[in-house]
């Protein structure tokens, strides 16, 4: 839902075989499913080998350098059709990717679905088709490849994803970020003929509730410091104020998104910063929510979930 890069990738190691291409876009994005912006990694997935039955778990060093390659490829084709530097949007449930020009009209399309999804604040990783909000856009189960895994990093995350794109037989890989999550999608069939040359945001209601469940979650298990809580409640108001403004604008949903917004930074607001002056006034010092403000904080988040479930 934020601003995102283009050409995101793995942290790269000291055996990595490849550098990925660097080009920033602005990009948006509204899926019914899942509504974050959507940040490509334009990396190519090869054809399955033949005679290759089963998935590898993770990428190795060659396929990650064949994904980087084609990923090049692929700016270089969106640039020849005067789309390198157009927007982009995904709706998981009809399973449509696009790139916008600048009046809105729809330059070039692809077909979506989902592999995975990437929490890098808690380093979990889920396969889509074991991932309720992604279950119904997922590419079908892949057999050697656990649904779940704990204690990954970013570059883990990467390899996961590109391995499972290898064994779907996806053309192209894109990272989908929200404020708190990864979402890899494979992409396949790229037209510069769209059908249709329009693209309507859907409802925005799934990745809300989605990170407002996050949130009171975060907040019931006390298990995040408070900058941490304060943090995650700012950037996820932040990131429907800019759905508002950007994907969503002449929609109905800009009100509503706008409201959530400003409701979620001014309740990141209440979340008390440590400060000099702040000690020197005899404030509390502990780097955890006191439970009356948590308490606090879930009653507000739960009556914003309440109101967007009317929607879902």
């Amino acid at each position: 839902m934020s601003k995102a890069r283009a050409g995101s990738k793995p942290k790269p190691t000291k055996k990595a075989a490849a550098k990925r291409p660097k080009a920033t876009k602005k990009v948006a994005t509204s899926a019914a499913a899942v509504e974050p912006t959507i940040v490509p990694d334009v990396h190519d997935a090869p054809e399955i080998r033949p005679g290759r039955t089963e998935p590898p778990p993770a990428a190795d060093e060659p396929l990650v350098a064949k994904w980087a390659e084609r990923g090049a490829r692929l700016l270089m084709e969106l640039a020849a059709h005067g789309a390198g530097d157009h927007e982009y949007r995904v709706d998981l449930k009809d399973g449509r990717f696009v790139w916008l020009d600048p009046r809105g009209r729809v330059s070039a399309e692809a077909r979506a679905r989902a592999l995975c999804s990437f929490t890098p604040t808690t380093s979990s990783l889920t396969m889509a088709w074991a991932d309720p909000l992604l279950r119904a856009a997922s590419v079908r189960p892949l057999d050697r490849m656990p649904t779940e895994r704990d204690d990954i990093d970013e570059e883990e995350a990467w390899r996961v994803a590109i391995a499972a794109a290898e064994a779907s037989a996806a053309e192209w890989l894109y990272r989908v970020e929200a404020p708190h999550t990864w979402y890899f999608l494979a992409l396949t069939d790229l037209s510069f003929q769209p059908i249709s040359p329009s693209f309507t945001p859907g409802s925005p209601a799934g990745l809300v509730l989605l990170e407002i469940e996050a949130s009171r979650k975060a907040i019931r298990s006390g298990a995040e410091p408070a900058v941490i809580v304060r943090e995650r409640l700012a950037r996820v108001g932040s990131a429907l104020l800019h759905e508002a403004e950007y994907a969503y604008r002449s929609t109905d949903w800009v009100s509503r998104l706008a409201r959530t917004g400003k409701r979620l930074e001014k309740l990141a607001g209440k979340v008390p910063v440590p400060s000099f002056e702040s000690v020197a006034k005899g404030a509390s010092t502990s780097e955890w929510l006191a439970p009356d403000l948590a308490g606090n904080l879930d009653e507000a988040l739960g009556l914003l979930e309440d109101e967007w479930r009317l929607f879902a």
